[in-house]
């Protein structure tokens, strides 16, 4: 809030005020250079702050010299006397604010609000001109700041983060932040500069911020010089001329649909990525990179890396035809071909485990193996020796080539991508055939082992079986022998058991003479043989009596 002082002036309460002084020796007053790029310029000795006023109270114009109502009774008199009203000149300037005055003899002052009568005037001169209009402080903005010229007298405030160029006599003034006031005939006040762009041309000065990641190339004299990146360089005269900006980050390009050759003649299409970086900007600035304006015109190319860029790409599509030139594109897809024109391949891997099969005599040749067998073009072991070809020439003027990747490769002829096509159907239906025969043979093989396993268990366990039923018997034997009513039971038992087994009524006894009447005695025998054969002779005579 503005407070009086003992005086009855209102003042703004104001910063405490420094007295650093910078490395330029000047006193910089109150204010406290934040900026990187203030340091830069002050360490040059670039910043003036001679004519730094750090409120408006510091400021130099005429005080008010009357008071309203003075003013108002001279305009009373001037209205009975108009002849005098010529040389009356009365302002009231508000606080804050500035009016211009001429004094008609070649001078200029400003008007301000101050001291015990304020911001109210009254001169008396025929020359005097007061202009209308007043000029508020507190208009500066942000980015334009404010500018006040009355003739050779100037108030200049500069935004922060700008700096205020003006020109004396030819040579450049950077004025800092904060609000400048001074009286020159030679000094006139020109811009403020935005300082967060990245080249800044200060009269004959440029001011450079080089992003990390970038390198900045100048010319000293007709000497390349390359500054680092991170930091904020001044290149104080005029001949040292910034040139362009080089960036040290990876670039992916891409080589579309170039056209190569192989080994056996056959035009491929191919597209691939390039990855690059800028290893040594000294050396590709000085043999590669376009630098120099040579027409002396403006001219957009020089500041870019659009020929290093094509350099880079063209001897990358070099490396790769090289590496192309060398695959053979018949070897490379045998088996493809092969099976599209109706030839057996013989697989090389086994069916079954310790199983190779060889193709028949005069059958064809085996699939190719090794690197014949797989697409060469994307082999990465191979693309690597295209990367180190490139490389051999790249290093030359500091570029490293990263890698070389091809994203597709397919023959220019429409025909023979059709052949292409048809074989590798044929191929991929062989290997599922191959697939699925090799998975039966093996399922094969795993039924067989475990039957085979199964048969040995089963003959092992009925050979235990037998084994322990034969010295159960022979324990038992051991025993029946002992008494002989035992072992004649055991053996009808045992009779008894095997006929029933045979589903047989015949009851054979231990004498094979008694077997007639063993079988006569058996009524269900007779029986049915008498039915069969009828009686005998012997049975139809009568019985002769007995003598």
């Amino acid at each position: 809030m503005p407070t009086d002082d003992s005086n009855g002036t209102s003042t703004m309460p104001t910063r405490t005020k420094r007295t650093d002084v910078g490395n330029d020796g000047l006193s910089h007053g109150d204010h406290v250079w934040e900026s990187p790029a203030y340091e830069r310029l002050a360490s040059h000795g670039l910043l003036r702050s001679d004519w730094h006023k750090p409120n408006l109270a510091s400021l130099d114009f005429r005080e008010g010299n009357t008071t309203p109502l003075k003013n108002l009774m001279r305009k009373c008199g001037t209205a009975l006397f108009p002849p005098a009203m010529a040389w009356l000149n009365t302002a009231e300037v508000p606080a804050g604010t500035i009016k211009c005055m001429q004094n008609g003899r070649g001078g200029f002052e400003f008007l301000g609000n101050r001291g015990k009568k304020q911001g109210i005037h009254c001169y008396w001169d025929l020359f005097y001109k007061i202009s209308p209009g007043s000029f508020m402080i507190n208009n500066a903005t942000a980015t334009e700041g404010l500018t006040i010229q009355n003739g050779d007298k100037w108030i200049v405030v500069v935004p922060q983060g700008f700096v205020g160029l003006a020109m004396d006599m030819g040579q450049p003034v950077l004025l800092p932040p904060g609000m400048h006031q001074w009286q020159s005939a030679t000094m006139r006040f020109e811009k403020n500069i935005d300082l967060n762009q990245s080249v800044i041309e200060l009269g004959p000065m440029t001011l450079l911020t080089v992003d990390k990641g970038y390198e900045a190339v100048t010319q000293n004299n007709g000497r390349q010089q390359v500054l680092p990146g991170g930091a904020v360089h001044l290149l104080n005269h005029r001949n040292w001329k910034f040139e362009k900006f080089i960036t040290c980050k990876i670039q992916t390009d891409n080589l579309q649909r170039i056209e190569v050759m192989t080994g056996d003649n056959v035009l491929m299409h191919v597209d691939a990525t390039v990855c690059w970086q800028i290893t040594d900007v000294q050396k590709c600035a000085e043999r590669a990179a376009e630098t120099m304006v040579h027409s002396g015109s403006s001219q957009k190319s020089a500041g870019t890396i659009a020929k290093l860029r094509n350099d880079v790409l063209k001897q990358a599509e070099a490396s790769l035809s090289a590496l192309v030139g060398k695959v053979n594109f018949s070897n490379t897809f045998s088996a493809a071909t092969a099976l599209a024109a109706g030839a057996s391949a013989t697989p090389s891997t086994p069916l079954v485990d310790g199983v190779v099969r060889s193709g028949d005599a005069g059958g064809a040749d085996e699939m190719p193996k090794g690197e014949d067998a797989v697409a060469l073009l994307f082999d990465i072991d191979k693309l690597q020796c295209a990367v180190t070809h490139a490389n051999d020439m790249t290093a030359r003027y500091g570029v490293e080539v990263l890698s070389i990747n091809i994203i597709s490769a397919k023959p220019a002829d429409g025909s023979l991508m059709q052949c292409l096509a048809k074989g590798a159907v044929a191929a991929a239906e062989a290997q599922q055939l191959e697939t699925i025969a090799r998975g039966r043979a093996k399922a094969s093989v795993i039924d067989a082992e475990g039957n085979a396993d199964a048969l040995k268990i089963s003959a092992q366990a009925d050979a235990d079986a037998d084994v322990t039923r034969a010295q159960g018997s022979r324990q038992a034997a051991s025993l029946l022998e002992e008494q002989e009513v035992a072992v004649h039971l055991a053996t009808i038992n045992a009779t008894g058991a095997a006929l029933k087994g045979a589903n047989s009524n015949l009851i054979l006894g231990q004498d094979p003479a008694n077997m007639a009447s063993m079988l006569m005695s058996n009524t269900d025998y007779t029986r049915h043989t008498l039915k069969m054969t009828g009686p005998s002779a012997s049975a139809k005579q009568p019985a002769k009596p007995v003598k």
